[in-house]
């Protein structure tokens, strides 16, 4: 789990786009203005309403869970009522990938072939994760309650691909059409000394699943986007899409400013790969994907600052034709387990959000289990607001910033212009001027915000009652305070 890669090009192609929507932020930091820098910024996003863009794929929000949580039937169970309604709450058409470290170290509990004995590494599961069939069972009633798709992994790392085929066909039989595709191991980049390595793993399996006749994913590396590269044009034509994994850095190194700084180096390398993917003809997908590898950043990963981060990430990533943002997650224990430590949180707290936030991973858009049910986190809410563009068509524009660490999105679905303001600033308030409205009349306008940008709760994405309209010129104003976000939907006048 490995950040991408940075390049001094990709720090001056950032800097070139940022007039454009669309960046992850600016390069400036909040902490390095003067004391003064606290008058409102006044920035400008004049929109292209008949321009075009990528439309925003249906499944953008999408979550991933380590094959570890499979352990728990009940965890992933149509008698979860509690988690489904928030999966459905978060997008309707969503994918769930299971995977992760454990997916790697999963034994199939009905393979009855020899097989080798599995040590941990150091920073890997110390314990081998049994699947059974009851899990299975659960699981799949469990998308079906959702509606989502799935991604499954199999272990490459044990060498036996007769058991990942076994495995496949139980998945799909369980399943059946909610099935999206089997992936072959797990950021393999960690274990294969480089892509022949792994390439020379990998054929084995992929040559026993397709005779079988199971669509498969990858290559679902960490890190080397040469890899997703390599893949593509060996393998293009047979996958089912393309993957890799982003974090934006270790956990020790993580703070709001950092994570709020945004990562320019992220975008040159997106739009590579998104340009990879075109060539292929197939999606592209951040099967695993959060703020900070190694579970999270308590105080960073699980606060307001992070819904701020999550929104404009998932649309600046939509927005170069990312189809689908698998955001890690689940208990600590599963995610604890993963990295080869033992999971250690107080549920003494009197009141449950606590416990519910004590028992889960820090980078967790949900919180819970299934013993005290399940609450949204604050990215949560910032995925939310992202999701709103899902099968609009993004927008060209020229955006200033008004020298804010601001982020502007566009989209148009039918008669309706969607505009994301996002303001990751912690002392400058912004003032935005909105134009290419001419012919659309008043917004509906939501807001999402918190008390502050470290806050655990009172976060709120909502419908505010604010008379924001077009003038004759076809400009709008529109305040977004510093830590917040907006949500606006003009209609198109008869």
């Amino acid at each position: 789990m490995t950040t991408f890669e940075r390049t001094r090009r990709g720090l001056l192609k950032a800097a070139a786009l940022l007039p454009l929507a669309g960046t992850l932020g600016t390069l400036a930091r909040a902490a390095e203005r003067p004391a003064s820098a606290s008058a409102a910024a006044q920035a400008s996003f004049a929109i292209k309403a008949e321009g075009a863009g990528r439309v925003v794929s249906e499944s953008l929000a999408s979550l991933s869970y380590e094959t570890g949580q499979l352990a728990d039937p009940s965890f992933f169970s149509a008698g979860n009522r509690s988690l489904i309604e928030l999966l459905r709450r978060m997008n309707p058409h969503g994918v769930l990938r299971i995977g992760g470290n454990t997916s790697d170290f999963t034994v199939w509990s009905e393979y009855r072939g020899a097989l080798p004995e599995q040590k941990a590494g150091k920073s890997g599961p110390q314990h081998p994760v049994v699947l059974r069939p009851e899990s299975l069972r659960e699981l799949a009633g469990f998308l079906r309650a959702t509606g989502w798709k799935l991604i499954f992994g199999v272990n490459l790392k044990i060498g036996v691909p007769a058991m990942a085929v076994e495995l496949a066909q139980a998945v799909r039989k369980a399943v059946g059409d909610d099935l999206l595709a089997i992936q072959i191991g797990n950021e393999a980049n960690n274990y294969a000394k480089d892509y022949a390595a792994f390439e020379a793993m990998w054929t084995p399996y992929a040559e026993a699943l397709r005779g079988v006749g199971l669509p498969i994913g990858g290559p679902d590396t960490g890190a080397n986007s040469d890899w997703v590269t390599e893949f593509a044009q060996k393998y293009g034509k047979d996958g089912a899409f393309l993957s890799r994994h982003y974090y934006r850095d270790a956990a020790p190194r993580g703070s709001i400013g950092d994570l709020l700084g945004g990562d320019p180096g992220c975008i040159e390398d997106t739009e590579r790969l998104a340009g990879v993917a075109d060539a292929a003809h197939l999606p592209l997908r951040l099967t695993e994907a959060n703020s900070y590898y190694f579970g999270g950043r308590d105080g960073v990963s699980n606060v307001f600052a992070s819904a701020l981060w999550g929104a404009d990430f998932m649309l600046a990533l939509a927005q170069l034709g990312v189809q689908g943002i698998h955001f890690h997650g689940g208990t600590l224990a599963s995610v604890e387990a993963s990295l080869g430590r033992e999971a250690k949180a107080s549920t003494t707290a009197a009141d449950l959000a606590s416990r519910r936030d004590a028992v889960s991973s820090r980078y967790s858009a949900i919180a819970g289990n299934v013993a005290l049910g399940f609450q949204p986190r604050p990215l949560f809410h910032g995925i939310e607001l992202a999701q709103r563009f899902a099968g609009a068509r993004m927008l060209p524009g020229r955006f200033d910033t008004g020298g804010a660490n601001l982020g502007a999105y566009a989209a148009r679905r039918g008669d309706t212009v969607l505009v994301a303001l996002i303001n990751k600033d912690t002392l400058r308030d912004a003032d935005v001027a909105i134009g290419g409205l001419a012919g659309y009349g008043k917004a509906k306008a939501m807001r999402l915000r918190a008390p502050a940008l470290d806050s655990r709760s009172e976060v709120s994405f909502a419908d505010v009652n604010e008379d924001v309209r077009p003038d004759t010129q076809g400009e709008a104003r529109f305040a977004v305070p510093r830590g917040s976000a907006a949500l606006l939907s003009f209609e198109r006048m008869v």
